[in-house]
């Protein structure tokens, strides 16, 4: 048994346009999923600040004939998320779609091509992701450093350096792949996708996972970079 509305309310990945106003009712029922299956047509239009007509064309959206099909189909997945192990697997099956998985192979190539001249770098939870692709790595015979200043460039020319940041959006982390292209390494990186970070990229294994700033377990959250770490081994 699979979720039938919580995906498609975080993904939002659509065949057809959807109007502001439809927009609105999906922001509601994500904010308000686990309330649906006690919730009145009525209520969700006067809570959402739309209309009976909105939410039965935004439930068609989602594959539904109408509001009562979709609560149902809510109740179900609802069911299912009190399960720990299947709350568990939902997260890592919507993270793994949130991976581009086609963006690793040019990035595998070159850790593989600078195999004996390679740097590591990540602040906070992303050191953890860096220490761990470390011993990864030594499986591989592959031997690595961990630089954790950006003074420390100056003597280690020639080399790669993998960044790891799961917002792409760290000063430090801008501040060392700035200088380390400066000094002519090649910057590798593994972060999220269009970040700032990917911009002062040479390559980069990318994701999309949502990063809420505002949120340390969201923020420090490394379960997509170690599925990344992963992808990055099994390719080299």
């Amino acid at each position: 048994m699979r979720y039938r509305v919580i995906h498609q309310l975080r993904e939002r990945n659509f065949d057809k346009a959807v109007t502001r106003s439809e927009m609105e009712v999906l922001d509601y029922l994500e904010k308000n999923f686990d309330r649906i299956p006690h919730i009145s047509v009525v209520k969700v239009a006067a809570e959402s600040f739309t209309s009976q007509a909105t939410i039965n064309r935004t439930c068609k959206i989602l594959g539904f004939r109408g509001y009562s099909e979709l609560k149902y189909a809510v109740e179900e997945d609802l069911v299912l998320m009190k399960s720990s192990s299947e709350k568990h697997i939902a997260h890592t099956e919507y993270i793994l779609r949130k991976i581009s998985f086609d963006s690793v192979d040019e990035v595998a190539k070159a850790v593989s091509e600078n195999r004996r001249k390679l740097l590591l770098f990540g602040l906070g939870a992303s050191n953890i992701s860096a220490l761990y692709l470390q011993r990864q790595l030594l499986y591989k015979g592959i031997p690595s450093t961990i630089i954790a200043e950006v003074q420390m460039l100056k003597n280690f020319e020639d080399f790669a350096i993998i960044i790891l940041s799961s917002s792409g959006e760290t000063q430090r982390c801008h501040q060392m792949a700035k200088e380390a292209q400066k000094r002519g390494l090649k910057v590798l990186t593994l972060t999220k996708k269009d970040s700032t970070l990917m911009q002062f990229s040479d390559l980069t294994f990318y994701h999309e996972v949502p990063v809420d700033k505002q949120k340390g377990i969201s923020r420090e959250q490394q379960l997509h970079i170690i599925l990344m770490v992963n992808e990055l081994i099994d390719r080299i």
